[in-house]
């Protein structure tokens, strides 16, 4: 069939020598391997084992029976040698493995026919939701990745597009590239929804009739060439800049095109024969047809929101979205900010479904057509109902411009094999640029957590930056299995230049030496399995650690057996093979092994920092992978290792030809080529150069910056600003600069300044540095356990700064100011609390130094508009005569034993508040109740009523409704949230 549209420009750009020549993607399903092919990869495994055996053995023969090694020094060299030598030979039996693994898997594949398919499409299919993080990324890359996720044959697609961008841009560039994220979702749903409402409207009038005739089959071909053209000229639109966007146009927009008119094709040559298709086929094509068009695409921004996460890395941001999965929520302002809130039936401003399959997809990646379609009619066989994970490893595009890319992208090709035949192990990882996630497995790993009162739910975790692969530790520990379908279907950018590619492989080190100990909690997992799990997360350790040692320290000569050479020959032949297989050529393994030399310090980094957080317990930072079209910059350290081990190689061959140690120079001089042609060819001498002098530029010039001392310099006496600060008593200093009220709606929002002038006379001290807390008031409703009304709030501070409040108010005692903020957080609580609900009372914490002081207590509490309960852990019955008449008091905290029992006694308080503590076990054990009960009966009697703090379960509620208690208050009933949010609440009861 002739094409309808021109094919678009293709990009100009210059290529490198060297540069990738290949076209076409690899097969969708491996070709099938050689019986020969599989005995050469059994016999490479037998000969690396067999070698390293003979080695170790007749070291140890040589080395400690014979007694060569007859000094301390020379016993721990032959012992670190045959360390070094098994590190490096496991992992290259680890790769053989896996690679006989992939060729068993790649034999036993059958692929579902595309009949099967169009069957499985015409009934009901799960739901899925396409989740695709993105941070600042150029919009072609966000729009190609998009839209191979909206072209894929699959019904009711949901794409979200997670855009993590900061909120606030600081340059032009980031405003646009925030805008442009924004503005794409709605403008590809606008782009598909023409060739879909014309295809349904096509359907609907197919139904009405419900007959298989020629004329049907021409109708429905004339759908199918109106979509081919549709998607010609889609293709004819995309912007052609690399050899990415070429892939996208050929190899998915016009692959579809051209399926489709091969099928309109079929459709006309058998209505020109009279041959009438079934009413069911015709209803398949029509449904294969919508599927490829019908996708809702939306875009969700987790860093509007002070309610949800904002640690910066991909992991959160895909919880971020996953945890509001299946809930309805309202958007309410916050002091610091809008916070998303579940919302009562009828009232959700924004809704997220809850589907059964989520697809998780790197911006920077692309799915073929049939990703999702045939991933999920997998997983709804019964073979895989506790499979939790499906993907396929992806590949590195064809076509690559630098030599750099096209070496890292056969590095990816062969971690494909490498995946895949993990697989035959039942050793998969989850590798993250692409997969299917079962919703229901992930529920079953998710864990809870609480930032200041927001409730934060992890699913991926990210402890480490490389979060898939804990998580599939997570999985396999609830009984989940993971599995990569045998075929190519999804594609991956590469990193085009060495700075940008050095980011990527650091992340990549780090973090699986901090999940090892994870494996221990897999139970049942078979030896196999462990191996190459171990070798997965901490090889990358070890081999370059090996590797460093040979490289620098200077053996004992024996140690150097020439059989030792035969221990990584196999691997060496058998990765040729396999690069060869896909499509590159063999000897490119010696440009992988010098494009792994000059990654060594690289790959130390991130897993030395891997040990820092082991050791520490600080977190990592996340980087992500730079996706630009301008070179990155190196740093500098990745830059001076490399060439001072080039320096080091050149050294040792000098020092081997004067020695005419032979064996040795061998080695050196093969890491000295290698590793020289890797700097020159894949970072460039003159690169280098730039980046050293961009780096040394940047340390000798630094941007001046105002001075602090001038900043805060003390205006003179009678400036009026000073006049304005200057101390007027303990509280009314900190009065004057509170705001309780915002023109942008942030009411409660309060600044707290100290007045204090800095002494001239001598350095600032500790106690004149206290410069500011910014708080806000939240309210817990307390209620009647009986009848579920509302009959107090009690006021609770939260810092803007996320600082616990009792962090806070240590700090300021620290300082001296602890009255005064004291006195501060409770004039703002009774100023916030004037629009609570009638009827009402307001319970507010007071410490135990102001309650000392009746001067200054009680003006601030006849500021109180509404009934006032305070609330003390401290005090005696000294200090409650001053408390103002109608003021009652609450005893914060108590517990169930003697000494709450006097304290009742002599205070006489009109509440007890029973703490956490009190009610352990309380819906279990009947002691507890007992305790309780005779505790309702004694406060009874003394005027007092009981209030339960810290109910978190329907059950405790019901056991302490039971033992008589009349109120209570908690999480399970209600959590503290800011006034609107509570008046709100207060509305819909």
């Amino acid at each position: 069939m002739q094409r309808k549209s021109v094919d678009p420009p293709r990009p100009g750009a210059r290529r490198q020598w060297g540069a990738d020549r290949r076209s076409a993607p690899h097969p969708l399903v491996p070709p099938a391997v050689s019986e020969g092919r599989i005995n050469r990869g059994r016999l490479a495994i037998v000969l690396t084992i067999t070698v390293w055996a003979c080695y170790i053995v007749s070291t140890v023969i040589q080395q400690f029976i014979a007694g060569r090694a007859d000094t301390a020094r020379l016993v721990i060299e032959a012992i670190v040698y045959m360390i070094v030598v098994t590190g490096l030979a496991a992992s290259a039996t680890a790769y053989l493995i896996t690679r006989i693994g992939f060729f068993y898997r790649s034999r036993a594949h059958h692929r579902a026919p595309r009949i099967v398919l169009d069957t499985y499409l015409q009934g009901r299919t799960p739901s899925m939701t396409v989740l695709v993080p993105s941070y600042q990324e150029d919009e072609r890359v966000i729009r190609t990745t998009l839209l191979s996720a909206a072209l894929q044959e699959y019904p009711g697609l949901r794409v979200v597009l997670l855009i993590d961008d900061p909120q606030q841009p600081r340059t032009r560039a980031a405003r646009d590239l925030l805008l442009s994220a924004r503005a794409l979702p709605g403008a590809i749903e606008a782009e598909l929804a023409v060739p879909y409402e014309r295809v349904r409207a096509a359907y609907e009038t197919f139904e009405d009739d419900s007959s298989s005739s020629v004329a049907a089959m021409r109708d429905l071909a004339a759908e199918y060439r109106f979509a081919a053209g549709w998607l010609y000229a889609l293709g004819h639109r995309q912007e052609m800049v690399d050899h990415t966007d070429v892939f996208f146009v050929d190899h998915i927009v016009n692959a579809i095109a051209e399926d489709l008119a091969t099928i309109a094709e079929a459709l006309e040559g058998g209505a020109d024969e009279d041959a009438a298709l079934s009413v069911d086929r015709l209803t398949q094509l029509y449904r294969r047809l919508l599927a490829i068009f019908d996708a809702t695409m939306t875009s969700f921004e987790r860093k509007r929101y002070v309610s949800l996460s904002h640690e910066p890395n991909k992991a959160m941001n895909l919880n971020s979205y996953i945890g509001l999965m299946g809930g309805g929520y309202q958007e309410v302002s916050t002091p610091l900010g809008v916070a998303l809130v579940p919302a009562g039936p009828g009232q959700a401003e924004l809704s997220i479904p809850d589907p059964d399959y989520v697809l998780t997809l790197d911006a920077d990646s692309v799915l073929m057509p049939e990703y999702a379609l045939r991933l999920v009619h997998m997983l709804e066989q019964g073979a895989h109902e506790r499979t939790a994970v499906a993907q396929t490893p992806y590949s590195a595009f064809p076509g690559s411009a630098t030599r750099i890319e096209r070496i890292s992208g056969a590095t990816t090709d062969i971690q494909h094999i490498v995946h895949q035949g993990m697989t035959h192990y039942d050793a998969t990882f989850w590798v993250g640029a692409n997969a299917v996630i079962r919703k229901k497995a992930l529920d079953e790993i998710r864990e809870i957590a609480y930032e200041g009162d927001w409730e934060i739910r992890r699913y991926i975790q990210d402890r480490t930056v490389i979060e898939d692969t804990e998580s599939t530790i997570d999985l396999r520990v609830n009984g989940w299995t993971l599995y990569n379908y045998p075929e190519r279907l999804a594609y991956s950018a590469t990193p085009p230049d060495f700075g940008s590619l050095c980011i990527q492989r650091q992340r990549w080190a780090n973090g699986g030496l901090l999940i090892l100990s994870k494996l221990k909690d897999q139970s049942k997992a078979r030896f196999g399995e462990l191996f190459l799990r171990v070798n997965y997360m901490a090889s990358i350790f070890w081999s370059s650690v090996c590797l460093v040692v040979m490289l620098v320290y200077p053996f004992n000569a024996d140690l150097l057996n020439p059989i030792l050479l035969l221990v990584s020959v196999p691997y060496f032949l058998m990765m040729s093979a396999d690069l060869k297989a896909c499509g590159y050529k063999r000897l490119d393994v010696l440009r992988v092994y010098g494009f792994n030399l000059i990654l060594l310090p690289v790959n130390l980094s991130g897993s030395f920092a891997s040990i820092l957080q082991l050791l520490t317990g600080e977190k990592s930072a996340f980087k992500r992978t730079p996706k630009v079209r301008d070179r990155t910059t190196s740093a500098t350290t990745y830059l001076l290792a490399p060439i001072a081990l080039i320096a080091f190689c050149l050294y040792t061959v000098v020092r081997d030809v004067q020695l005419r140690q032979w064996d040795n120079l061998v080695f050196a001089g093969l890491n000295l080529v290698l590793a020289t042609y890797a700097m020159v060819a894949y970072v460039g001498v003159g690169n280098t150069i730039v980046d050293f002098f961009t780096h040394l530029r940047t340390w000798l010039y630094r941007p001046a910056r105002p001075s602090r001392n001038a900043a805060t310099r003390p205006a003179p006496a009678g400036h009026a600003e000073s006049r304005a600060l200057a101390p007027t008593g303990a509280i009314g200093d900190w009065a004057s600069v509170l705001h309780y009220h915002s023109e942008k709606g942030s009411s409660g929002l309060v600044a707290v300044r100290s007045a204090q002038t800095p002494s001239r006379r001598g350095p600032q001290t500790g106690s004149n540095s206290f410069e500011e807390f910014t708080f806000f008031t939240v309210f817990q409703p307390i209620f009647e356990l009986g009848t579920g009304t509302v009959v107090g709030y009690e006021a609770l501070t939260r810092f803007a700064d996320g600082t616990r409040p009792e962090r806070g108010l240590a700090a300021a005692q620290a300082q001296g100011r602890h009255i005064d903020l004291d006195a501060a957080l409770i004039r703002a609580a009774l100023a916030s609390a004037g629009a609570l609900p009638e009827g009402t009372w307001l319970s507010v914490n007071v410490s135990a130094d102001l309650l000392k002081r009746p001067r200054e207590l009680g003006p601030l509490l006849a500021e109180s508009t509404r009934p006032l309960v305070l609330e003390i852990t401290d005090g005696t019955r000294a200090d409650l005569d001053h408390v103002p008449a109608g003021v009652r008091i609450a005893v914060d905290d108590a517990g169930g034993g003697y000494d709450t029992l006097a304290r009742m006694e002599s205070l006489k308080p009109a509440f007890l508040k029973l703490g956490r503590a009190a009610l352990a076990g309380v819906e279990t054990e009947q002691a507890r109740r007992a305790s309780i009960r005779s505790l309702v009966d004694f406060a009874r009697k003394n005027g007092c009523t009981v209030i339960a703090e810290g109910i978190e379960s329907a059950q405790q509620r019901d056991a302490l409704a039971e033992c008589g208690v009349p109120l209570g208050q908690g999480f399970y009933l209600g959590r503290p949230v800011p006034l609107e949010r509570a008046l709100a609440d207060a509305a819909g009861r």
